[in-house]
Order: structure tokens, then sequence, then C-alpha cells
């Protein structure tokens, strides 16, 4: 029996009619545009990447300003809290001291280096009491504690009296060497110090007397605590050294400045908030400085701008008129009006803060801005702040 295969075809491979691949020349092709396309995007990239790091560092500084600035608010506003426990007095000081710049100094920044020195900036005192420490009673040598029991302050040391229960050891732990304490006169309550438009402050009848020194020793006696401080040579008014919070070193001050405190006055250990800037720890970056306690904290960095000046209410002779400056050092007949340091003129505060990017040195960076010629962004920023405790004297 023969057999036969039904289909006589052999089983061959199947091709797909044109699916040709990539020629080398197709691909070459290929890579080359590729490659020419590629290099456009990286080189639109590396053009726009200096303008996303420049927006970034402004977003930055802005962000540290902002913060700076909520900070002083908050300070300020609060500024002079507690500072009498008795009748509140509408007398210098309210609870903020401003040292400004010399307004008539050369320039202080150095453009080839991009640095500034301490004495292109002001400094602002914020004066509040220490909570924690209750305000006490001076007295003299022997502890006494009627009318005419009382320290001065042209010799030192000045005695004070424990608080309540305390013991004179407990009333002396509350105070250590470099703190700074504020003496108020009592029964202050119808004038203090006020500068008229003659250029020189007078003492209100009934303004209250105040006095300050830094403490240098403690010591508890048996009814008594001392507090031993360096006496100012000449005159009432201490050094910078002996009162850094800058109460009692303006010539205005004198005038209303007690010597002699007893036991109906007061005494208050202060607890000081300073902003200034520190221009030593790092020259190349100015840093903005929130010092309390003798604590610094940074809050703000490349600050090369930090003025604070103050809206003042002064008498005329036709009415009271607000006026402005930023400089204490300028007299009341200036123009514009100054306040001559004179602290209870203050209504409120202004301040100007300036920071600046991270400057460039790159040689190619061809940038150069308004305010100081520097290779560097520029951010202000400036805010007017009412203290709540201010004075309403004569308004």
């Amino acid at each position: 029996m023969n057999f036969r295969r039904e289909n006589n075809t052999y089983c061959r491979p199947h091709h797909r009619i044109g699916a040709a691949g990539f020629t080398l020349i197709e691909f070459l092709i290929a890579m080359a545009m590729f490659v020419v396309l590629g290099g456009a995007v990286l080189e639109m990239f590396a053009k726009q990447a200096p303008y996303f790091t420049r927006q970034q560092n402004l977003v930055g500084v802005n962000i540290a300003l902002q913060n700076a600035v909520s900070q002083m608010q908050i300070d300020l506003a609060n500024a002079g809290t507690g500072y009498y426990p008795g009748i509140v007095i509408p007398s210098w000081p309210i609870g903020i001291t401003i040292v400004n710049q010399d307004p008539t100094a050369p320039a202080c920044n150095i453009p080839a280096t991009f640095t500034y020195t301490q004495t292109c900036f002001d400094k602002l005192n914020i004066l509040t009491v220490n909570s924690t420490i209750p305000p006490v009673h001076p007295t003299n040598s022997a502890g006494g504690i009627t009318a005419g029991s009382c320290s001065t302050t042209t010799a030192s040391p000045f005695y004070i009296l424990p608080s309540g229960v305390q013991t004179p050891a407990q009333a002396a732990a509350g105070y250590n060497v470099g703190d700074q304490v504020l003496l108020v006169k009592a029964g202050g309550g119808g004038g203090g110090t006020k500068g008229p438009t003659s250029g020189t402050s007078t003492t209100i009848t009934n303004g209250a007397q105040i006095n300050t020194f830094v403490v240098r020793s403690v010591a508890a006696g048996a009814n008594n605590v001392a507090l031993t401080f360096n006496v100012p040579n000449p005159g009432p008014t201490n050094s910078s050294t002996d009162d850094p919070l800058g109460i009692t070193t303006t010539n205005n001050s004198a005038l209303n400045l007690g010597t002699s405190f007893c036991a109906s006055d007061w005494v208050m250990k202060l607890e000081p908030t300073t902003y200034q800037i520190d221009t030593t720890t790092n020259p190349q970056n100015p840093t903005l400085q929130r010092v309390q306690n003798g604590v610094a904290d940074n809050i703000a960095e490349q600050i090369i701008g930090f003025k604070v000046g103050a809206a003042t209410w002064v008498v005329n002779s036709t009415a009271d008129v607000p006026t402005y400056s930023f400089y204490g050092q300028k007299l009341m007949t200036d123009t514009p009006q100054g306040y001559q340091s004179d602290f209870a003129l203050i209504r409120s505060v202004r301040v100007s803060l300036i920071a600046r990017t991270n400057p460039n040195p790159d040689p190619s960076y061809t940038f150069r801005n308004t305010f100081d010629g520097g290779p560097y962004q520029i951010v202000n920023a400036t805010v007017v702040i009412n203290p709540r405790n201010m004075t309403m004297n004569g308004n």
C-alpha cells in the first residue's frame, strides 16, 4: 500500500515584507539630531539656572527680613513692660533707647571686600523689667525702712531691702555681675523730661527722677543686699561701659537724673533686648542679632543697613506737632527736627532693614546694585511700630 502526503509543502521561515531595520546612516542622523536638541535644552537650562538661583536667594532674604521684623514688632510692642510698679508715670524712659550712628561720619563700607564696619549701623535697646525678680526698695547700710533710709549713686555700694519674706541671701541670688538695674523715684506722675523746640530739655515739676548702674559684685548682709557699681565720674551720667543701654549717657538725661533713692523708691532689675549688627564674627556676613540675657541669637544674615528712628511729639509755640527724624543727635531746632536722645518724646519707632544676597565675586557677573554698587541684590523692609507702653506726657 502506498501512502501519499496530503500537503507536499515544507515548512519554511516566514518573513514580513517591508519590515527592514535602521540603516547606519539613519542611526547617525538621529544621534546627531539628538545631540543638537539635547545641547540646546542643556544650554537653556544653564542660562536659566542663575536666574532661578537668584530668585531663590531673594526669597530667602525676604523671608529672613519678614521674620526679623515680626520679632521686632513683638518686642517693641511690649517695651517698658513693668518698669514702674507703683503709680504709672508718663516719664522718660518709656522702655526704648536708640543709639544712632553719626550722620556726619564718612562711608563705613569697604567696596573692595564687600564688608561693612560696626559704625555703619544703629543699635536698638528695648527695656523691660525682669518679671521673676520682684521690684525692691532702696535702704541704707543698716537696712533701715524709714523715709530717711537712703542710698546714693555717688558712692558704692547701693543697698536694697529684700522683698517680702525673702532673706538677704535669697534676694542677693537674684542679682548677678553684669545685671543692669533701674532706679525710679517714687511720687512722680505729673511731668517728666520734655524737650521744647529751643533745643534744651527741661525738667517738668514733679517729674520722676531715675538713674541706673551695672552690678559689679553682690553681697548679702544681715538686713540688706549690697550692690557694688562703678561710681560715675564726673557728674551723674554713666559711661557706656556702666550703662550699655544708653539710659544716662546723654547730656539731656542729666537734667532728670536722681542721685539719692530712699525706702519709698524702687529698684528694678532690667531684662533688656538689644538688636545690633555683628560685623566681628564674619566681616563678609553682617548679621542682625537679638541679644537677651547675654545670649545672642542670629535672626537675619547679610544685613547691610539697620537704622532706627522715632516719630516724636515736640512742643512748639502754638501747638503740639508730630515730627520725625532718624537721628537722636539732631537738635530739636534742626530741620528735620530730632529728639536729641530725649526718649520721653518717642511716640512710635521706625525700623529700616536692608539685606543682600551673597556677594558674587565672579568677574563675569556684571550686575551691580544702585545702593552701594555691590555684586548682589538687595531687599529693604521698613516698619513703624507703636509701643503699647509709650508715654503720653503732655498729650
